[in-house]
């Protein structure tokens, strides 16, 4: 489950508060209060005009950004290897992409690295991007196309299953083939073995080598290089705008003990973990900042890079520190002592009483809105409605900036599993009996299409935002997100509806007698007999908790036969269990690599969640074939009709019911500007940043 631990470092620090791309600001003076009027009354003496001077925001220190995070866990500073939410932070300031992100756009792009957009050929195979030329790396060589394709073929041939690079690997090597170890062993024995590739057949280890190099080819002469890709990838730059992108210089990796780029020597290299790479902790990009103080899990410094090849940065110094109190993060940002700080959801009441300018993000257009004064906090009322806007003439003397609104790039789903594993030998102590009897359920009972639909029926959206997110969460009706190419706000969807949950329990042929449940006159299927399962949730989670509690009330008001036992485990346990497929009903949550459908229909049919929910094998085999066909379409607009598909047949099959999708809070000094933060890829972009 290699994106899984992505999902749970993101899980983990769900008080973050770069979850989504803000746009830039310009900076705004600080208000003045409104005159005195004079009296109008005749013969009065006229009072002294008195004005109140402006609120000052004003920092201590101009010229470092002050950060601080509950927990400053980088894995690595290896953009090849780095797959975590703290780790993307930092190298994306420090490294660039041939492309990036334009501002706060999810499908606009921008050449960073390459010099204008690359050039592709008519069949969607052959990229060309020219290289910018007299950019210095950090420690002052000079940017070459050969370090630029020698960065994706090291990417590609370091693979293993708990990198990024399975995101580059089907572009580059074809449909299937998620790791470059398949190119050596098609049957897939060597996942993650480097010493079983080292003991490989020398001749098929360096033609796996060569297979990578000719479909990444630098022409240092003409300043280019060329990607031949295994077939059309619709999504290829967005997959490339991304740290694991980053371009690095040869020279440097190899004279610090990294790849020296020969055929004859990646095998050492592949599947290496954090542990052992050389250049986990030290840094030499292009960007903006470079590396001067590393010390994972208390300071990082990152520092101006003047001799950057557009103009420097305003801000000479970003400083991260990990302080782990709330409550000293907090007297930080009241004294001004940090800039920003990881908010917990917990603590936002006390962040919001102190806000005195928000902004809010517009689904429609899809930017947030010009910032506001907030004069008055009520804490009793539900998402923005607890921000009270100043009236025209008044200002705020409170000392933050929100924004709020963006939609947060993942989801949580209820999965029903088709097929929980259990047998005679190893019963499953969460299906009850295991029969059809009112104490359990059949191995199959989530098979029922009709079961399924009761499942979607008898969710309560609403009230499930409300109590978990504050009322500060969208509710999720297809997998792709709103914006991505496929999306589409008419199609149907699931609504909160007990009438039709009984109705869809009634139609369930559970004991298959070719009889609907509600038509039984012996009292032989679910709905005379009712059943009793158990759904799991990993302790401490409150958002899977209240899933399973939501589910559990409203099944048993439909019929009081209906038993959802809730069960709390540990960790470890809890997903042991998902891995063997015993959970009759799962939650499962995705954060988003790629703004593209596939990113998001792939785990959930035919890749991780798929496989947990036993769906059959002939279905996750359509999921795939329409998903490979979609995802290598070169047209968008066909590619979009492709994804349209593909989530109407989810929804009409209710594959599993998509839950919400929560949306971002983010908090900073009034005094900070130019704020702009990767919208895909948590953290913040800080060339744009700039304070006072």
């Amino acid at each position: 489950m290699r994106k899984l631990y992505v999902v749970l470092a993101v899980l983990l620090a769900a008080g973050m508060i770069f979850t989504a791309c803000q746009p830039a600001v310009t900076p705004t003076e600080a208000p003045t209060a409104p005159e005195v009027p004079q009296t109008s009354e005749p013969g009065a003496t006229e009072p002294p005009v008195t004005e109140e001077p402006a609120v000052e925001f004003t920092s201590k220190d101009p010229t470092t950004l002050n950060i601080v995070y509950a927990d400053l866990s980088v894995d690595t500073l290896d953009p090849a290897l780095a797959y975590d939410t703290m780790s993307g932070e930092i190298l994306q300031n420090i490294y660039e992409t041939l492309i990036f992100y334009d501002g706060e756009s999810l499908s606009q792009y921008v050449p960073q690295l390459a010099s204008e957009m690359p050039t592709v050929s008519a069949d969607g195979l052959v990229y060309t991007f020219k290289i910018r030329e007299n950019v210095q790396f950090h420690n002052g060589d000079v940017l070459t196309p050969t370090d630029v394709a020698y960065s994706f073929q090291r990417g590609l041939l370091q693979g293993g299953t708990s990198s990024p690079q399975l995101l580059l690997s089907e572009p580059f090597l074809g449909v299937g083939m998620d790791d470059v170890s398949l190119l050596v062993d098609p049957e897939g024995n060597l996942y993650d073995d480097r010493a079983g590739i080292i003991a490989a057949d020398p001749a098929v280890v360096k033609a796996a080598c060569e297979t990578v190099q000719a479909a990444i080819v630098a022409d240092d002469a003409a300043g280019t290089v060329t990607m031949t890709l295994a077939q059309p990838w619709g999504p290829f730059i967005s997959t490339i705008a991304n740290n694991w992108g980053a371009i690095l210089d040869k020279k440097w990796v190899g004279e610090n003990g990294g790849w020296d780029g020969s055929c004859d020597t990646w095998q050492n290299y592949y599947g290496m973990a954090s542990a052992d790479d050389p250049i986990s902790t030290i840094a030499n990009g292009t960007g903006a900042f470079k590396l001067d103080k590393f010390v994972n899990q208390d300071e990082i410094v990152l520092v101006r890079n003047d001799a950057y090849w557009r103009e420097p940065a305003k801000l000479a110094k970003v400083v991260f520190r990990q302080v782990p109190e709330w409550g000293t993060r907090f007297a930080m940002m009241q004294t001004g002592d940090a800039d920003v700080a990881t908010v917990p959801a917990a603590n936002r009441s006390q962040m919001d009483a102190l806000v005195g300018e928000m902004g809010l993000y517009s689904a429609e257009t899809g930017v947030y809105g010009d910032l506001v004064g907030v004069c008055e906090y009520d804490g009793s009322k539900l998402g923005a409605e607890k921000f009270v806007t100043c009236a025209e003439g008044a200002s705020s003397e409170n000392p933050f900036v929100l924004r709020i609104g963006r939609p947060v790039l993942s989801m949580d789903v209820l999965l029903p599993n088709w097929n929980i594993a259990t047998s005679a030998e190893s019963p499953n102590p969460y299906i009850g009996s295991g029969q059809l009897d009112g104490n359990g359920i059949p191995a199959d009972f989530f098979s029922d299409i009709h079961v399924r639909k009761a499942l979607a029926y008898c969710f309560d959206w609403e009230t499930f935002i409300d109590d978990v997110f504050a009322g500060e969460a969208v509710k999720s009706f297809q997998l792709p997100l709103p914006g991505m190419v496929g999306y589409d706000p008419d199609l149907p969807q699931y609504e909160f509806d007990l009438a039709k949950c009984e109705e869809e329990f009634k139609l369930a042929d559970i004991d298959k007698d070719g009889i609907a449940a509600g038509d039984e006159t012996d009292g032989t299927d679910v709905w005379n007999l009712g059943f009793r399962v158990q759904m799991a949730y990993n302790q401490g989670n409150n958002t899977r908790q209240t899933i399973a509690e939501i589910l559990s009330s409203n099944l048993a008001a439909v019929n009081d036969k209906f038993s959802v036992e809730i069960l709390g485990l540990p960790w470890a346990t809890y997903l042991r269990i998902q891995r063997a497929k015993q959970l009759p009903l799962l939650t499962g949550g995705w954060l988003e690599d790629i703004h593209d459908p596939y990113n998001w229909f792939q785990p959930y049919t035919y890749g991780t969640y798929g496989g947990r929910q036993g769906l059959p094998t002939d279905l996750k085999q359509e999921f795939q074939a329409d998903l490979v066909a979609a995802v290598t379409e070169p047209d968008e607009a066909t590619r979009a009709e492709l994804y349209k598909a593909i989530s109407m047949k989810y929804y009409e099959l209710a594959v599993a019911i998509p839950l919400e999708t929560t949306t971002t809070h983010t908090y900073t000094q009034r005094w900070v500007h130019g704020q702009v933060l990767n919208p895909i890829f948590s953290g913040g972009v800080y060339y744009t940043w700039y304070k006072n």
